[in-house]
């Protein structure tokens, strides 16, 4: 049996603008396209908006393929060129509309605000957000990891215990100190929400 070439792998295909860069496309398409659709779906985006966020997300990772350092997963590199579209189509639609990504004690949780209500204060929370996620990202990658898989791709303590190669406990309790350095990461947008 042929072992999958690894999305690393595909990414390098890809770059490379050779015979393989099709099937390099075809199986990231293929291993990531529905995960990528529902956080879109999850995000309030309708069908229409979906599908042309799902096109906008692989059009990028094909002309940036050779960009790809190995500095982190590919998949890390393709969720985060996935947000990009995402923010992007919102900043678009309401330049200051914000998609609200508060972990509260954890847990996502979608905006409440209606789609219409955009404010200063809540680009600010957005921006304060992302920046603090991503230095989270830059000096915990494998915890920022599995953040995204628990609260975007919303996978099964299972799914995470057995990609971690963890019992369902252990992986409790990683998760657990993955949140509590996170919220040292997000501590200034808390007082900006105070604020």
């Amino acid at each position: 049996m042929i072992s999958q070439p690894s999305p690393e792998q595909c990414l390098a295909w890809i770059a490379q603008r050779g015979t393989l860069a099709e099937r390099g496309m075809e199986i990231l398409f293929r291993a990531y396209a529905a995960r990528l659709k529902a956080f879109f779906r999850r995000q309030r985006m309708n069908e229409e908006e979906t599908a042309d966020l799902l096109q906008e997300t692989f059009i990028k990772a094909y002309r940036a393929a050779g960009q790809f350092e190995g500095q982190s997963k590919a998949s890390t590199w393709l969720w985060s060129i996935a947000r990009n579209c995402l923010l992007d189509h919102v900043r678009a639609r309401c330049p200051l509309e914000s998609l609200d990504e508060l972990m509260a004690d954890g847990e996502y949780e979608p905006a409440a605000a209606p789609e219409s209500a955009c404010t200063a204060e809540r680009i600010g929370m957005r921006d304060c957000i992302e920046r603090g996620f991503d230095a989270f990202d830059k000096q915990h990658p494998d915890r920022a990891e599995v953040m995204r898989l628990v609260v975007f791709e919303e996978w099964s303590m299972n799914d995470i215990a057995a990609f971690l190669g963890r019992t369902p406990a252990a992986t409790r309790e990683y998760i657990s100190q993955c949140r509590k350095r996170l919220r040292q990461f997000l501590d200034p947008c808390r007082d900006l929400l105070e604020a």
